[in-house]
């Protein structure tokens, strides 16, 4: 009988090649093999033993790890969630869950004006804080640095105002766009602003009186204004959205900015994962990359024909253009830039909107006494313009500041910036150089220490004049379009827009909720933008309309 190891040694040979079976190398090893195989016991010890070491080295390091994070990091003297300081898992969790507005502001009314959310992160709740994260800089503590994880190119490796990191390169976007964005450049487009505005009041009206059972989808028809005034301060008579002539398709780019947005949410919360934004764009879904593409190739092809117009058009691109003393972009460059306005230029009044009528629904008090400051002030729609509008409707423009302090239009968004080298004192904290920090709106605008009944629309805490207005808020605090070297370029227009298009249309419209039912918070969720809930209202014509003068009568064109 041969034993357990002769007969390995045997298939062993037989297995082998006839080239090999004869060499005595083979053959020992052949052997050794047999020999390996055979003994069980130590097969059987061995691997475990092995393992177990391993095993037991990754447990040593990941306690060292944690250890250090959680005792020696130069921030573990911060407080916040127990898991904060081991892994960023907890904020990446928290920004997909879509409640991390709300997440967030629970966290800094339990640990205070400071939390650490991440590893190397800390979140602030203090106006000292705000200003001096997202302010200008000093001599002594420069300018923080926007963070790196958040600012990838675009699909076509162009970078745009908004994801670019250097300094000097965004200043430089900054002067060449600023143009375009100036109060008196702004009012000369107010015709284009006016027509579309009446372009979505008409619509509306008309699908009240088809559908009215149904209400009238406010968010949709927010989006679709905006896109509008965008899209011709941009490109001019290329664009159109309400007036249907281009279909509403699956890539349609009204659509496509709408979803590009919600993968750009997805992204946001990746970049908090070292490593983990390869590896899911990478793997992502070819319709979830279908639709980033489709907006950069949107961008290029109206960019493409705006310039081959060759006109003096005074839009965007005339603006753009138009100082000598910066070269000229690249196609390319000024493509991904009209990426960007497109998509944070229609967000930010397409949020507002929908959210400033949802608040004026709930308190019908205060949409009354907005209703007759509008009418009474302009007797004919003809009468509304927007000076007018800033000088003599100051209810109208609390309730546009309450809004945006009540539902910020980024107010989901944690704009993270990186701490100077060196290290510097934030509002009483001395912070180390590196570290990313951010401010997140909702909790500073609702802290008790700021405003107070923060919880509450109420538009007059915007008028000194009043007891509201005397209570002591921080009105300093809620900056909607940030601030510093990085606040938004276009808060001019978003103004503008949002004057023109409350008060066109209180003056013509008694509007009230579809559904009461509607909780904007509870329903709604908080990612970079904000996911609106489904909000549907009631329109009904003011019913003195042609008494006052018919709309159809408005200046339309250019003055």
């Amino acid at each position: 009988m041969l034993s357990s190891s002769s007969k390995d040694f045997v298939l062993a040979v037989r297995l082998a090649p006839p080239s090999l079976r004869g060499d005595l190398d083979f053959v020992r090893l052949a052997t050794s093999a047999g020999t390996l195989m055979s003994n069980a016991n130590l097969a059987g010890h061995f691997m475990p033993q092995a393992l177990i070491q391993i095993l037991l080295l990754l447990l040593a390091y990941l306690a060292g790890l944690f250890a250090y994070r959680y005792f020696f990091h130069p921030l573990a003297g911060f407080p916040g969630p127990r898991l904060a300081p081991f892994s960023n898992a907890l904020w990446f969790w928290t920004l997909l869950s879509g409640r991390a507005p709300w997440v967030n502001h629970s966290w800094h009314k339990k640990y205070g004006p400071v939390v650490r959310i991440g590893v190397n992160h800390l979140s602030f709740s203090t106006h000292a804080a705000q200003k001096i994260i997202y302010g200008f800089g000093t001599k002594e503590v420069p300018s923080f640095a926007k963070d790196p994880e958040f600012s990838t190119p675009e699909v076509d490796g162009t970078v745009n105002i908004i994801v670019e990191i250097d300094k000097n390169e965004h200043a430089r976007m900054r002067r060449m766009l600023s143009h375009a964005f100036t109060n008196t450049n702004l009012y000369a487009h107010e015709h284009v602003i006016t027509r579309r505005t009446e372009e979505m009041l008409d619509g509306m009206h008309g699908l009240q009186e088809e559908e009215g059972k149904k209400g009238i989808d406010f968010v949709k028809w927010s989006y679709y204004v905006t896109y509008d005034i965008t899209g011709e301060m941009c490109f001019g008579d290329l664009w159109d959205v309400q007036t249907a002539k281009q279909p509403e398709g699956k890539f349609h780019w009204a659509n496509v900015i709408t979803a590009t947005t919600n993968v750009n949410d997805m992204l946001r919360a990746i970049c908090v994962i070292p490593g983990l934004f390869s590896l899911v764009t990478w793997y992502m879904p070819k319709s979830l990359q279908g639709t980033v593409v489709r907006h950069a190739e949107y961008a290029h092809k109206y960019t493409q024909a705006r310039l081959a117009m060759k006109t003096e058009r005074r839009d965007f691109l005339y603006y753009m253009l138009r100082d000598k003393s910066i070269p000229r972009p690249a196609d390319s460059e000024i493509a991904s830039h009209f990426q960007a306005i497109m998509l944070a230029g229609s967000i930010t009044t397409a949020t507002f909107l929908p959210g400033t009528v949802y608040y004026l629904c709930k308190e019908p008090a205060k949409r009354a006494r907005l209703i007759k400051e509008i009418r009474d002030r302009f007797p004919t729609a003809a009468d509304i313009n927007a000076k007018a509008l800033v000088a003599d409707c100051p209810y109208l423009n609390a309730v546009c500041e309450e809004s945006l302090r009540i539902y910020p239009p980024a107010g989901a968004a944690h704009l993270t910036r990186i701490v100077p080298e060196g290290g510097c004192d934030i509002a009483g904290y001395w912070v180390p150089g590196g570290t990313r920090v951010s401010i997140h709106p909702w909790s500073i605008l609702r802290d008790e220490a700021n405003y107070h009944a923060p919880e509450k629309f109420i538009p007059e805490r915007w008028l000194r004049t009043e007891p509201e207005g005397e209570q002591g808020d921080k009105l300093e605090t809620s900056l909607p379009f940030s601030s510093g070297p990085r606040g938004c370029l276009g808060k001019n227009l978003a103004y503008l827009e949002m004057r023109i298009i409350l008060a066109r249309l209180f003056w013509r419209f008694d509007i009230d909720w579809f559904d009461t039912s509607i909780d904007w918070e509870r329903d709604g969720m908080g990612y970079t933008v904000w996911k609106k809930p489904d909000f549907r209202v009631l329109l009904k014509e003011r019913e003195d309309l042609w008494a006052v003068g018919a709309p159809s009568a408005l200046p339309l064109g250019p003055p």
